[in-house]
Order: structure tokens, then sequence, then C-alpha cells
């Protein structure tokens, strides 16, 4: 018997496989190195088939708690490799002095390697992207670690830890997406003086940031207020569960991956 969960999950792995293809075509045909981006989101729909497959057979078998803990860490960390895509643009837009001779011309080739020569003289932005990777990466250890005890519903013990992890992990993660979207700001600013495929990327990240906090937004709620059984991404209400969270990442996604397509062909050239 098919729940609501069950046919929104059928649906989510009809859209998401098809998304695989040009996923590839970014990561292994039109763009060199750095590929960063392009790894993440071909992970990040890999990811949402998985747990689209995952959240079926738990709709069979509720009781289930090491299918409990899966959906769980596929719903909740899972989202995190689609916040780690906008760092991987960022990257381009900051590391990789990125052109292809086809597309762009010398003078802005040249305008891109100043401007990473720049970056790379200055250690406080060098030691902030240092800072905020560390720190990403252990917002989703907490979170992976406090829905795996959080699957435990027969130890309260389990349940409360995993609740408090859970949220640090969560609130580590909206420091770095606040970090993020200074540093997109940062970049903007910038402007007049880097190339127009840094500034075709910056363009999809600010498009994404709407639909990135509200798929953030619906992360807080099942931990935040946890006595309302609605944002229960499992068993509570469909309506959010599928439009602030499967919709939005599936938007977040299609920009991000237009903005790939949109960005001529790159590869890393040595200042």
């Amino acid at each position: 018997m098919l729940t609501e969960h069950s046919k929104a999950s059928i649906a989510q792995i009809v859209f998401w496989v098809p998304a695989v293809i040009p996923a590839l075509i970014l990561l292994f045909h039109r763009h060199g190195a750095p590929r960063v981006p392009w790894v993440i989101l071909l992970l990040f729909s890999i990811i949402r088939i998985t747990c689209g497959i995952v959240v079926i057979i738990l709709q069979n078998n509720p009781s289930d708690v090491g299918l409990i803990i899966a959906a769980r860490v596929l719903l909740n960390a899972g989202v995190f490799p689609l916040i780690a895509a906008t760092f991987g643009l960022l990257l381009i837009v900051y590391i990789s002095p990125a052109y292809s001779p086809g597309h762009q011309h010398r003078q802005d080739i040249n305008k891109i390697v100043r401007v990473i020569r720049d970056f790379q003289g200055d250690k406080k932005i060098r030691n902030a992207f240092i800072f905020l990777r560390v720190l990403f990466i252990t917002g989703i250890a907490l979170v992976i670690a406090g829905g795996s005890l959080e699957g435990n519903y027969w130890d309260p013990h389990d349940v409360s830890l995993g609740f408090k992890l859970t949220k640090a992990g969560y609130i580590l993660v909206t420091i770095f997406e606040a970090g993020l979207i200074y540093f997109q700001w940062y970049c903007w600013r910038k402007r007049e003086s880097i190339s127009s495929a840094s500034c075709t990327a910056l363009q999809g990240m600010f498009a994404a940031i709407p639909f990135l906090v509200v798929r953030i937004a619906y992360l807080y709620l099942p931990v935040f207020r946890a006595s309302d059984p609605k944002w229960n991404q499992l068993t509570g209400s469909i309506a959010p569960y599928v439009v602030m969270g499967l919709l939005m990442e599936y938007i977040v996604f299609m920009i991000f991956l237009a903005t790939g397509f949109l960005i001529p062909p790159i590869k890393v050239v040595n200042a």
C-alpha cells in the first residue's frame, strides 16, 4: 500500500534519475578543474534517488530502526551537499583562473588572474575559507550522529541527545551558509574586475539563496518544533515535505545545473 510519502518518493526518483545525466556532462565533458561543484551536484542527485528508495521501503516497514536512521540521515545530512555546491561555485570564482580560449578574450583572462593573485596573497580570506570548511564538516558530523541517535525511539536518552547534537549541527551549518552569502556579496562588489563567467556563477548563487533558505528552514522545524507532528519529515504533513523540502532543493539543483551550462567551459590555467 502506497502512503503519501511513498508517492512523493516515487515522484522524487522519477525527477532525479534524469538529473544525473546533465550532472555527468558537466563533470566529465563540459568542464575541467575545479570540478568540486559538479562532483557535488552528481553526488546530491544520487543521494536523492537513494533517499527516495529508502523512504519507500520504510513506509512498508515503519518499525525498522535501521531504515528510520538511514532515512533521517539521508533527508537531513543529505541536503548538505547542495549547500556545499555553493561553496564549490565560489571556488570557481575565487580560486581558479578559469577560461576557455574559444569563449573568452585574453583581457578577460588577465582580470581573473589578477583577482586570483590578490586572493592568494590574502591570508585572512584563505583562513576564513579553511574555517568555513571545518565548520561545515563538523556540522555534518553532528547532524549524522544526531540523526542516528534520534532513530532509536526506544531509548529516551539517545533521542534527547540526538536532538541536541542535531540542533548544534544545524547552527554550525547556518553559520557556514551565512559566511557563504557574505563571500558572495564580497565577490559581487568586485564584479567589475572579474570575468563574465564568474559573474554568471555569482548570479546563479544569488538566485538560489531564497529557495535554499526555505529548505534550511524546513530542516530546522522538525528539531526546534518537535512537539508539532506535522513537521516530521517521515510521518508528518505531506504538503510542507513536498513544497518546503523536495521542491526547494530541486529548484536549487536546477539553478546550479543551469549555471554550470551557462558558464563557458573552464579549466585551470597556471598564472
